[in-house]
């Protein structure tokens, strides 16, 4: 679907290297991890209830996913989504 942007320290800006401490500053970014994992599991979630068939489903996951870490491919699934949702 898409490349994901890039997280970031919210301390420092750095950019995400996938560890629970920023590299540059040291700041605890297990929370951003957490947000980030669950996002991608909205989304995959998401797709799962396109396949079956349960759009709104879909919709208010692909939603709940961009509220978690907003991203360009969720963006997309989340107007595909509406778009399949309005379509019923």
């Amino acid at each position: 679907m898409g490349m994901q942007e890039p997280l970031r320290c919210p301390v420092c800006r750095a950019k995400f290297r996938g560890t629970r401490e920023c590299s540059r500053c040291g700041a605890d970014l297990s929370g951003i991890m957490m947000l980030s994992a669950r996002a991608q599991l909205y989304r995959a979630d998401a797709r799962k209830s396109i396949y079956a068939l349960n759009f709104e489903k879909a919709r208010q996951l692909a939603a709940a996913a961009q509220k978690e870490h907003a991203t360009e491919t969720g963006r997309r699934l989340l107007l595909l989504t509406s778009w399949l949702n309005a379509a019923l």
